[in-house]
């Protein structure tokens, strides 16, 4: 079984779509294949299925991600202008309560892709994917700063996040 702790690197990826898709999002899809045919000895076929269900989750969470970034500024506008200590609070709730309810939506969708990826896997190749998450992650990295011309910041991180005061 995959535990989602150790999961979890595998699922920083999902913020490689802010960066992904400023560059064609072929080699992506190809660098994931070949990964997963070459360290997880995926057939091309099941690594292909992977890689589908994985491309989904990169676009829902990203969108979700977007969604949560635009709530962060207004939180920070808010916050920041003018106003009373009370005003500000009735301002922030009802968008309080959406960052909320979209950080659960996040929760889900990664609950919903592991338990996907699971189901395409079996034990061993599960526990190939988990010893290689990392290696795969430093790749894809790599891959990507290569593939924009080193426009990635040289501190980019796989699930930093975007940095605040970036609009």
């Amino acid at each position: 079984m995959l535990r989602p702790t150790l999961l979890m690197p595998l699922l920083l990826l999902a913020s490689l779509p802010a960066v992904a898709q400023t560059v064609d999002e072929r080699p992506l899809v190809r660098f994931r294949m070949d990964q997963l045919q070459q360290t997880v000895g995926l057939p091309e076929e099941q690594a292909r299925a992977v890689v589908e269900r994985w491309s989904l989750y990169d676009r829902e969470q990203f969108e979700k991600t977007q969604q949560i970034q635009q709530i962060r500024r207004r939180f920070s506008d808010i916050l920041m202008g003018p106003g009373s200590e009370e005003e500000k609070n009735a301002k922030v709730r009802p968008l309080l309560d959406h960052f909320v309810e979209l950080r659960r939506q996040q929760a889900e969708l990664k609950f919903k892709f592991e338990e996907d990826i699971r189901a395409r896997l079996s034990p061993a190749q599960q526990v190939r994917l988990i010893t290689h998450v990392e290696e795969m992650q430093r790749r894809t990295v790599e891959a990507l700063r290569q593939g924009l011309g080193n426009r990635v910041e040289p501190g980019f991180r796989p699930g930093a996040g975007i940095r605040r005061g970036r609009r």
